[in-house]
């Protein structure tokens, strides 16, 4: 759950200190005049509408609109909703790390929630694992396993799977299943911080195989078999591409990104899975 403080309020006592500033703020609202409203009442650098309206509610511009299903009536299942959204958000370029952010709901349940996004669990995962990857370069493939979910490839849902660090253990704990489409090529055609690149990458993933990745985010290899340690195991009915991703962060120092075709995300590290995000965010 997120760090926060927490505050239940009716709609007329919403108290915000005049003199502080957010850097964001997010409001789950239908109501175009409870919005207007705490716009006039807040200062704020940038404003996220989560609303089952989309843009009808008819606020001012410049404010960002992302759509939900209103019928979460469920108080732990609408935070963890909330959650989830708010990841889509950072994966959308508009949170970055130690930001002060504001959330208000007004509606399935009412309540004020301050943070700073340094205390989401992406960002703590990022800032654990920083000493193997940086931060940059996972920041890019969160970014683009996000982007293969959403666009699928011939109308199916595809899973893949990245590999990232201690690259030289990696390459002799797999082999090449098909030709690698990375071999002799320029570092700049290899990277994926250049988002040039993104739309060949996203094609690659198709292949059987993993993404073999340095930590400065230079791709090594696709297409790569794992080599899988008897002695690992997963849990809860997970398949071959997240035992293969277990089982290289546990023989190895790298760190594994999963993405499973129904569109989880779980990163890996010492054999065991330290972050997983649901990419997912229509509710039906």
């Amino acid at each position: 759950m997120i760090g926060h403080r927490l505050r239940m309020s009716s709609i007329s006592d919403l108290l915000f200190d005049p003199d502080r500033s957010y850097d964001l703020s997010i409001v789950v609202s239908d109501d175009a005049n409870f919005i207007s409203s705490l716009m006039d009442r807040v200062k704020t650098d940038k404003t996220i509408v989560l609303t089952s309206r989309g843009k009808d509610v008819n606020v001012r511009e410049g404010v960002i609109f992302y759509t939900y299903n209103r019928n979460l009536e469920n108080s732990i299942y609408f935070m963890n909703f909330i959650e989830r959204l708010i990841f889509r958000i950072f994966l959308g370029g508009y949170i970055k790390s130690d930001m002060e952010v504001l959330l208000v709901s007004e509606y399935p349940f009412r309540f004020l929630l301050e943070f700073n996004s340094s205390a989401m669990p992406f960002y703590r995962v990022m800032e654990e694992l920083s000493d193997i990857v940086d931060r940059e370069v996972m920041e890019a493939l969160l970014k683009i396993l996000f982007e293969i979910h959403l666009e699928g490839r011939e109308g199916k849902r595809v899973g893949t799977l990245f590999i990232v660090g201690d690259t030289e253990k990696v390459m002799e704990s797999s082999k090449q299943l098909v030709i690698n489409p990375y071999h002799n090529q320029e570092e700049d055609i290899r990277s994926l911080l250049n988002k040039e690149n993104w739309e060949s990458i996203k094609e690659f993933a198709q292949l059987d195989g993993a993404f073999i990745i340095d930590s400065r985010g230079r791709i090594l290899s696709a297409g790569r078999y794992i080599l899988v340690d008897p002695h690992v195991q997963t849990t809860g009915g997970l398949g071959g591409r997240h035992l293969a991703a277990a089982s290289i962060t546990y023989a190895t120092d790298a760190v594994s990104f999963a993405l499973s075709s129904s569109g989880t995300v779980r990163i890996f590290r010492n054999g065991k899975v330290v972050l997983k995000e649901d990419l997912n965010t229509s509710e039906g």
